[in-house]
């Protein structure tokens, strides 16, 4: 068995948009995921017919709450929409998930490509004790 079929049945869209998410949550400063109404309408596309019929295959495009993880000729690329805590840097947070999620993708094998982070929200943590 060569590599590339072991890649090509192991690493799937559908993993790459897991340890996105894993390692988004994982960061501080990170509060959750968003949806959003371009990440819903996106969900209705005629991708969504393909994720149907070969869920997170290689070579192809996954979508979750927050999360778009595509994989075409072994790169994969990565869209994520977030929600940042107020104490921390919004844009330090975006650059850390951004690092963080590109260096677990290439532990896997695949190239990775371009990875967007969006901050949707700004907010105070209901846990944490205000200043």
């Amino acid at each position: 068995m060569s590599d590339q079929s072991l890649r090509g049945s192991i690493i799937t869209s559908r993993l790459i948009a897991s340890i996105a998410t894993r390692t988004t949550l994982e960061t501080p400063g990170v509060l959750r995921l968003e949806s959003t109404i371009q990440g819903f309408l996106a969900r209705l596309g005629p991708a969504a017919l393909q994720n149907l019929r070969h869920p997170g295959s290689q070579d192809s495009t996954y979508r979750q709450t927050g999360v778009t993880a595509t994989i075409s000729d072994g790169t994969a690329r990565v869209q994520l929409d977030i929600a940042t805590d107020i104490a921390y840097t919004a844009l330090d947070v975006a650059e850390t998930v951004r690092r963080r999620v590109r260096e677990n993708i290439s532990h896997t094998g695949l190239t990775p490509g371009t990875i967007d982070v969006t901050i949707v929200a700004i907010e105070h943590h209901r846990g944490a004790a205000m200043l």
